[in-house]
């Protein structure tokens, strides 16, 4: 009781701020009243970093310890950093270079177990393996990170600290931002690639320390390359259960022997492995060995049990033989049922909250967070922004489509962002398939418009910048690239264009794989999916209560479900009853 009243006290004590919005004050109150796990739907422009904060910052100073923040991108997490400077950032491998190779590569690309590396930091004194040498960056800012405080870390770099090296103790506290995104990230995190080529050259490496666990691994590249064969090169597919096994039984062999780790180790420090030259190599090898337990009950966990139905699934397919192409037969190993995981590493006070939760049960269901849940009215005025779904576009699913009804509205939406041009007005074009945005740049360029987008040479997150600097007239990119994560205020993108909701592929193995799973329930699941889509890429160009933006969904199929997802806020600005020459008209006078 005690504790309840210092922390209701307190939450209002540490608010960073002078002034604290209504969202932010109720959110707050709610949380000291319950003191436990709670999700939160708190609509864009709310504040929820604050929120965050706060309630950290509190539990800090009733002494509890450790204490994280999580968010899905590098992004959030230096944004957070920004807001509150006395935070500890750490991230991923990736995001830090390797100081033991003279070549610019990151601590990810290292094989680190397998070096004696001498600017290796001892998590316990926070020095260098050598005295005199610089620390390795991402060991370092890992052990500043457990020094106490409040830590923000990407979900990505969480869930590896927690689920497989158990770096810290149970948090005393844990905030999720943009919580309706933990499952896919964790899916992505806990699921392998293996490939023909990198098995050849691990094999090759290995010859020369442990003959006999070489011809293992061969033999499983064998059973890996015949049944890849039986695939077709433009369509993955789920393998069959007594192919599954026959993979478990030749990987069985390997995790018999516990030795071979040392044995690879022992081999670079006696010279017969070049770390420098073999580093590509025998990273790969690193992660093979390392990950072979897993690789092994990935498997098990794909098949059907008398308790349960697969859990996970496995899929191969054979790409076609071109001279230039290092890969040609690949295997995944995909973790989908990730709920047991995530609810591992969660805190006994666990703030999971973001702008689009929608149905609570299924966003329970997706990703095991079960707690009360709250949702808050936005305090932007609607006035400010139209939802658009133009009565004079076409049904873009693929069972009601005509054949030429893609190019069609592609072509309309091109010509629909030149006369915003015309009149400042600057859009962003957010397609599903690279085969969308690849046809949209051609109208683009056919009908004068300077369309911005990714490439080989320019990723996705510099060419935003690039258009937030001013280049282009409109930014076009796949949803899973600007669907959600970008900030396009202030007249950045006026106005969004989303051509269709991004509903599965019918021939995908997680696809395949969910119909079997869940049969028809499957369908709550892929609307609340797609359903969180529309309003994440609604809410891209509305980032505070001072903003102007328009949204315009393109296809029919949007009408099936977009005026009943809306918030209560937000219903007065649907506009489905005109065409889409009354929505660019309507559009401009907003502007003016």
């Amino acid at each position: 009781m005690k504790r309840q009243k210092h922390l209701k006290k307190l939450l209002m004590e540490c608010f960073p701020y002078p002034k604290m919005r209504e969202n932010q004050r109720k959110a707050l109150e709610v949380i000291g009243k319950l003191q436990r796990s709670i999700i939160l739907e708190l609509p864009t422009g709310s504040g929820k970093t604050a929120i965050g904060y706060t309630v950290l910052k509190a539990l800090q100073k009733l002494g509890q310890n450790p204490l994280f923040y999580i968010a899905p991108t590098k992004t959030i997490v230096e944004q957070v950093k920004r807001l509150h400077l006395e935070v500890q950032i750490v991230f991923g491998r990736n995001e830090y270079p390797c100081l033991y190779y003279k070549r610019k590569i990151t601590a990810e690309e290292a094989p680190c177990s397998m070096l004696n590396c001498p600017h290796r930091v001892n998590q316990e004194t926070g020095e260098a393996q050598e005295i005199g040498v610089e620390p390795c960056p991402y060991l370092l800012a890992k052990y500043q990170a457990k020094q106490g405080g409040i830590v923000v870390s990407t979900v990505a770099f969480y869930l590896f600290a927690q689920w497989f090296s158990k770096e810290w103790p149970q948090p005393a506290g844990l905030i999720i931002d943009e919580a309706h995104r933990i499952a896919k990230i964790a899916r992505n995190c806990l699921s392998y690639e293996i490939t023909d080529y990198h098995l050849k050259k691990a094999i090759e490496l290995l010859k020369g320390i442990d003959l006999q666990s070489a011809q293992i691994l061969n033999r499983f590249l064998k059973k890996m390359v015949k049944i890849a064969k039986l695939r077709s090169s433009l369509r993955p597919t789920l393998l069959e259960p007594w192919e599954v096994k026959e993979l478990m039984n030749e990987l069985e062999r390997l995790i018999a022997d516990d030795t071979l780790i040392s044995k690879i180790q022992a081999a670079v420090r006696e010279g017969k492995i070049n770390p420098e030259k073999e580093h590509e190599t025998l990273k790969k090898l690193e992660v093979i060995v390392r990950n072979l337990s897993r690789y092994w009950k990935s498997f098990q966990f794909s098949l059907d049990t008398e308790k349960h139905h697969a859990l996970n699934y496995t899929y191969a397919f054979c790409e076609k033989a071109e001279k230039r192409k290092k890969v040609r037969y690949r295997l995944f190993i995909k973790n989908y049922y990730v709920v047991p995981i995530i609810q591992r590493i969660l805190s006994p006070f666990t703030i999971a909250y973001s702008a689009t939760i929608g149905d609570s049960e299924i966003f329970s269901f997706e990703t095991g967070i079960k707690a009360p849940f709250y949702s808050f009215n936005s305090e932007f005025p609607a006035k400010n922004t139209r939802i658009f779904l133009p009565t004079d576009t076409p049904n873009l699913a693929v069972k009601a489509r005509r054949k030429r009804d893609p190019i069609r509205a592609l072509r309309k939406v091109a010509r629909s962002c030149k006369e915003f041009r015309k009149a400042g007005l600057r859009s962003l074009v957010v397609v599903v398939s690279e085969i969308e945005r690849q046809k949209f740049l051609k109208f683009c360029q056919e009908e004068g418009v300077e369309a911005v987008s990714y490439s080989e040479n320019n990723s996705a997150k510099e060419v935003v910048k690039k258009f937030i600097e001013g280049k282009g007239d409109l930014l076009v990119g796949t949803v899973a690239n600007y669907g959600e994560g970008i900030d396009l205020p202030g007249k950045i993108a006026s106005v969004i264009f989303f051509l269709r909701p991004g509903y599965p592929k019918p021939t995908d193995p997680m696809t395949i794989f969910e119909e079997r799973r869940f049969g028809s329930m499957r369908w709550k699941l892929w609307n609340w999916r797609v359903m969180i889509e529309a309003l994440q890429v609604r809410g891209r160009n509305i980032r505070s209560a001072q903003d102007l933006g328009v949204t315009i969904f393109v296809s029919q199929q949007f009408r099936r479900f977009l005026p009943a997802i809306l918030p209560e806020w937000l219903r007065n600005t649907y506009r489905g009853e005109q065409k889409l020459e009354k929505c660019i008209e309507e559009t401009k006078k907003l502007f003016k």
